[in-house]
């Protein structure tokens, strides 16, 4: 990889702005800079990611890393910035990949009238970082894992593929969402097409305006995104 990309897919933008004072502080506090070796970085940075920003929907999308980490909640978009800000500042390069995904994540989430007036596709993001000399598609970060026990444990009969409550896998007892130095995913099998590759997720809302503007519509901020989160955390009650 030449000295070039790397410079590509390591520059902080407005939205992976690790130079920021609260992402600073967090990857010092971590030690995650110190860590022994690159693999051992990716897996403390996506872990934290994955598990310590629980999955729900913000206000926005197209918001930075450092607005994600004080929110403390994310989807794709959103934990896709975070994850990408977190490793870029600790020297991991990569780019974002987009799709659309189908409205399938929401059964379940949404009673029957929400669902009905949902998008029938929806933006979705993902990460794509350069290790070991190849591209690595992460996606499994999106759910956090205390989230998916609580699912696991409502249906704990359930084997198979599951299609809804914010997950499309093949395998529900165990999906791939742990780093194991390839591809992780948990939403990837509702995917819809595809969208591309960027830069950065600057470079995909310039691409893709919509997907910021559907945030800012009366039916995501008064109906669907309460009653999404409403739904996320009743589940995490149980």
């Amino acid at each position: 990889m030449e000295s070039l990309e790397d410079n590509q897919y390591l520059r902080p933008t407005p939205l992976l702005d690790y130079e920021s004072p609260i992402l600073q502080t967090l990857v010092q506090q971590k030690g995650w800079k110190n860590l022994s070796s690159k693999t051992a970085q990716i897996d403390a940075v996506y872990t934290f990611v994955r598990d310590g920003i629980p999955f729900g929907y913000s206000q926005a999308f197209a918001i930075s890393g450092s607005e994600v980490l004080k929110l403390g909640l994310g989807n794709c978009l959103t934990k896709t910035i975070l994850l990408m800000t977190i490793l870029r500042a600790v020297g991991v390069p990569c780019r974002m990949k987009a799709s659309m995904v189908d409205k399938v994540l929401h059964r379940g989430l949404l009673g029957s009238l929400t669902y009905r007036i949902s998008p029938n596709n929806l933006y979705h993001g993902w990460v794509n970082i350069f290790y070991n000399d190849k591209w690595i598609e992460i996606g499994g970060h999106i759910v956090d894992r205390p989230y998916l026990l609580k699912l696991q444990a409502k249906f704990p009969d359930y084997m198979g593929s599951f299609y809804g409550y914010g997950i499309a896998v093949l395998n529900f007892r165990n999906p791939p969402i742990h780093w194991e130095e390839g591809d992780t995913f948990i939403q990837s099998k509702a995917r819809a097409g595809t969208l591309g590759t960027y830069d950065d997720p600057d470079a995909f809302f310039q691409a893709y305006p919509e997907a910021q503007e559907r945030t800012r519509s009366l039916r995501y901020q008064k109906i669907l995104r309460p009653a999404l989160n409403k739904s996320i955390t009743k589940l995490r009650q149980l």
